[in-house]
């Protein structure tokens, strides 16, 4: 699941995670069940189908291979770049003709996966070159991945690629180290080169990221705005006030802070103090929010990614 680019983060030394070998074992059958439901994900892509269903359905198909997801379901059409993951009562259908990114993650105790794949309803040309040139990206960048590489230097290669086939990257968005229960630890990875010239730090072996090209027309823009709405949050403190803000905290606890659905609290309150609640825990600045990302340009984007290890003289992709 995507972040919002923020140099600041690349400029953060990450200490290397002391991982034994059982957490290897879960990090990479999280990869594998990650992109075992992905696949899945086609079977879905009819117009008609209802977002709320597919969300769902992707979900349960992670939690019935023993694992949970890392995220809520991100299932992001046309000119929406990420995070939306649908609310309970949500009746919105796949449309007749669209560009639809599928973005979800599995763990295991904390071991994560994140991975990503556009799927096409309907024939359309851009979408077809928009999709082809995010999964081009992001197999090169995959194939320059190594110990000693630098965020900045994938972003180029990212870049490059895009801007060959004369399509336009989406700099906004980037990639991602991972650790343990961390989905977003500290160090982003851009999807073009620092205008500045600062390439963040050297990334070394046994780290995790997820590399993640996002994908628009030759006409677009490298920006996205937010959303005023969200149904994606993680927790961030625990100062709650109110009964029904202690008893949502008290639910949410057991996802230790990475991102769930409001979806998912769904029956806990009534539907007036569940909202009442969270606008309370916002304002206390015991949950987060992750606003619905729309391109500027309110053209189609497409999206992929993978998960990767870092290795002795390049990287193992877990999310195949």
């Amino acid at each position: 699941m995507v972040i919002k680019i923020s140099y600041l983060k690349t400029l953060r030394f990450t200490r290397l995670s002391k991982l034994s070998k059982d957490d290897w074992e879960k990090f990479r059958k999280a990869g594998k069940i990650a992109a075992s439901t992905l696949r899945k994900a086609k079977k879905y892509m009819t117009a008609g189908k209802k977002l709320k269903n597919i969300c769902d359905s992707l979900e349960n198909d992670i939690r019935r291979q023993s694992a949970e997801p890392a995220f809520p379901v991100n299932i992001s059409v046309n000119q929406i770049a990420a995070h939306y993951s649908s609310p309970a009562d949500d009746e919105l259908a796949l449309p007749e003709r669209a560009i639809v990114k599928i973005d979800l993650g599995a763990h295991i105790d904390g071991r994560l996966s994140d991975t990503a794949k556009t799927y096409l309803i309907g024939p359309n040309q851009i979408y077809k070159e928009l999709k082809e040139t995010a999964e081009l990206a992001l197999e090169k960048a995959i194939k320059v991945v190594k110990p000693g590489i630098r965020p900045g230097d994938i972003g180029e290669v990212i870049e490059t690629t895009i801007k060959e086939q004369e399509l336009t990257p989406i700099t906004d968005l980037s990639g991602h180290l991972i650790e343990p229960w961390k989905l977003h630890a500290g160090v982003s990875i851009p999807n073009n080169k620092p205008f500045f010239g600062f390439l963040g730090p050297k990334l070394k072996r046994g780290q995790i990221i997820a590399i993640e090209p996002f994908v628009t027309t030759a006409e677009g823009s490298e920006k996205v705005y937010d959303e005023s709405y969200s149904y994606i949050f993680s927790q961030s403190g625990n100062n709650a006030g109110t009964p029904d803000a202690k008893k949502i905290l008290k639910a949410v606890k057991k996802y230790h802070r990475l991102p769930f659905a409001i979806r998912w609290l769904d029956g806990l309150l009534p539907a007036t103090r569940l909202y009442e609640g969270f606008k309370e825990l916002l304002a206390r600045k015991s949950l987060t929010r992750y606003p619905m990302l729309v391109s500027e340009s309110q053209t189609p984007v497409a999206q992929a990614e993978h998960t990767v290890i870092i290795t002795r003289n390049g990287c193992e992709v877990i999310t195949r």
